[in-house]
């Protein structure tokens, strides 16, 4: 995936602002995902930042979840879906 590889070589810390384009969701939101310890980040002096290779491997890990919740959702749940 092209965004994992361009966080994993990305050196210098990501702002909200950075942050909340990639994942196409409003600043506010990532604040209170980071309040919340629901995104990997850090402080300086009261500036929320992010590391970019934690919020790749937090990415994959959120991809991998949502995909086996999908693949999974329909399996064993006792609802026939008319097949």
């Amino acid at each position: 995936m092209r965004l994992i590889e361009i966080l994993e070589n990305r050196k210098e810390a990501l702002k909200v602002s950075e942050v909340a384009k990639i994942l196409g969701v409003t600043p506010q939101h990532i604040y209170k995902m980071a309040k919340a310890h629901l995104i990997p980040c850090f402080h300086v002096k009261g500036a929320v930042r992010f590391c970019p290779s934690e919020l790749a491997e937090w990415i994959k890990q959120e991809l991998e979840q949502s995909n086996q919740a999908r693949n999974g959702s329909n399996k064993g749940n006792g609802v026939n879906y008319g097949r």
